[in-house]
């Protein structure tokens, strides 16, 4: 294949691959278009010609995804070069390397390098979205928001299963490809298929028992032991304006108010977003005494008789946190529990205990300071209205995307996730439903309800199986109570085993790249 018919292949596979991603189009993504977004990228490398277009194929791939999945990044103020810029450069070149080993798995037996692709993919997708530099969007499980059947299988793999069975589908769809392009007739391509339908026959068989198992578990009712009466307030409120802090405040007072009123009770607990208090909580006390003018934050407090979950940073000596609080309707503060997962170069700045990497922050965007990571896992406990005690944890912001992160808040002792955040930088739908839908494989991959309390969206309540119990619209100032499903704490096979798919993924890759290597090694002495 010419290079320039090799990039123009290139872009478009990564052009389907990103509308099968939610985006400004298709809020949910299109599972038919990244699959053929996939199976496109897998009859590039088939034709590709060398090891080295391969890995300057795969880092276009890569920078391309993101640029145009991720492309809301560039909202994020003065950190742009950053967020979108450098991040997309450094796909470029993170790719490259599995891009080469992708190429060089697929000059294998034909009935081996759908699994050999499925593997790389895998394994490149657990490299950008682990670690202190984790992104974990533009992955293969975001196209598959709308195939829940296929989904449900996660609580025993986790979510990297789905990382290993649609580019494993993919490969094969595409194997079916490149057999009819070398097929001069019928009788040709059915030879063809004749020679790869090992692989054929064994993933329809593993697709066919995934989707029966999801199948099962759809039509499998679960009953909640207790529910949470919850107030879910969504402010819409500018997160760079802190001089409209006292209005905001206000705003979510009255949304506070407005979900209440109606009730027939008073909620179990009220969330507010990550961020909502500004001025640290924690010693600023006697401040929301007063603050809002009128009607300040303490005493509406006492008006709502509930207890509140609300995002304000937390200051411990010289160590600034991104926190979220328990607040009784006292004002007292029962717990804290701090972002452990910070955003790189936004929310902390790798490397900064660096003179040289401090001086170069300054001088390119004003500051070499930021948020502490976190170092505690911590469980919340409230009694509900029927005096039952409920234990739930708060991921903020994007640590719902983070399976691990999750994983270690769900044992715990977890019987409810919480997640604050504030998107509302980005301004598009897209970034909204992209987060929404990373998050919500969490209450799948445990077996948990997840409740998203956010600035402008996407706030919403997502039951165990990944449904939508309850949802407000986006970019609107909007709140609700709604009744959260609360089920017996569980560990799912995934939960206790943690991620041992990968694993065993990894270690097989390993076996055959050395049994390859003994058998080139004989060769050469024989």
């Amino acid at each position: 294949m010419h290079f320039f018919l090799s990039f123009f292949s290139i872009f478009a596979s990564s052009a389907l691959f990103s509308l099968g991603i939610p985006n400004e189009f298709l809020n949910s993504g299109s599972p038919f278009a990244g699959f053929a977004g996939l199976i496109l990228l897998y009859y590039t490398f088939l034709n590709c010609g060398s090891h080295k277009r391969a890995a300057l194929l795969y880092g276009f791939f890569a920078a391309f995804v993101n640029f145009m999945s991720s492309f809301w990044l560039a909202f994020f103020e003065d950190f742009a070069i950053f967020t979108l810029g450098a991040s997309t450069l450094a796909y470029f070149f993170m790719a490259m390397p599995f891009g080469f080993l992708l190429y060089h798995g697929l000059q294998k037996n034909k009935n081996l390098r759908p699994f050999f692709f499925a593997s790389v993919w895998l394994l490149w997708e657990i490299s950008k979205s682990t670690g202190f530099l984790a992104y974990p969007w533009g992955t293969a499980p975001m196209i598959c928001f709308n195939l829940k059947p296929l989904i449900q299988f996660i609580d025993i793999t986790g979510v990297w299963g789905l990382s290993f069975i649609v580019p494993l589908i993919a490969a094969c769809l595409g194997e079916i490809l490149q057999s009819y392009a070398l097929s001069a007739n019928s009788a040709g391509f059915l030879k063809n298929l004749d020679e790869i339908k090992r692989p054929l026959i064994f993933t329809s068989f593993l697709v066919l028992i995934i989707n029966i198992y999801g199948i099962k578990i759809l039509f499998t009712e679960m009953q909640p032991k207790t529910f949470l009466n919850t107030v879910i307030v969504q402010q819409n409120t500018d997160p760079w304006d802190n001089s409209r802090f006292e209005e905001n405040l206000k705003t979510s007072q009255n949304l506070s108010r407005k979900a209440i009123l109606p009730a027939d009770k008073k909620p179990d607990l009220i969330v507010w977003s990550e961020s909502s208090l500004i001025a640290p909580y924690k010693d600023n006390e006697d401040f929301y005494g007063f603050i809002p003018y009128r009607d300040p934050f303490i005493r509406f407090l006492a008006e709502t008789g509930s207890p509140i979950l609300v995002g304000s940073p937390y200051v411990d000596g010289e160590k600034q946190y991104n926190s979220a609080y328990l607040l009784s309707s006292q004002g007292e503060i029962i717990d804290v529990y701090s972002k452990i997962q910070l955003v790189p170069f936004a929310e902390y700045i790798p490397f900064i205990d660096n003179p040289l990497v401090a001086r170069f922050f300054d001088k390119l965007v004003g500051f070499s300071s930021g948020w502490n990571p976190g170092t505690e896992y911590k469980v919340f406990s409230i009694k509900n209205s029927e005096g039952k005690p409920i234990r739930f944890t708060v991921p903020i912001c994007f640590e719902d995307a983070f399976p691990e992160v999750c994983r270690n808040l769900h044992n715990s002792g977890s019987d409810l996730l919480i997640n604050i955040t504030n998107d509302s930088w980005s301004k598009t739908k897209s970034a909204e439903y992209q987060h929404f839908v990373v998050a919500h494989f969490r209450a799948i991959e445990l077996r948990t309800t997840l409740v998203r309390s956010t600035n402008s969206g996407y706030s919403v309540v997502v039951d165990p199986k990944g449904k939508i119990l309850a949802d407000l619209p986006l970019f609107e100032a909007e709140s609700l109570y709604t009744k959260v499903p609360i089920y017996e704490h569980t560990k799912t096979f995934y939960a206790s085993y943690k991620d041992w798919f990968p694993i065993g993924i990894f270690l097989i890759l390993i076996f055959n790249m050395i049994l390859e290597f003994n058998q080139r090694h004989l060769k050469k002495e024989g």
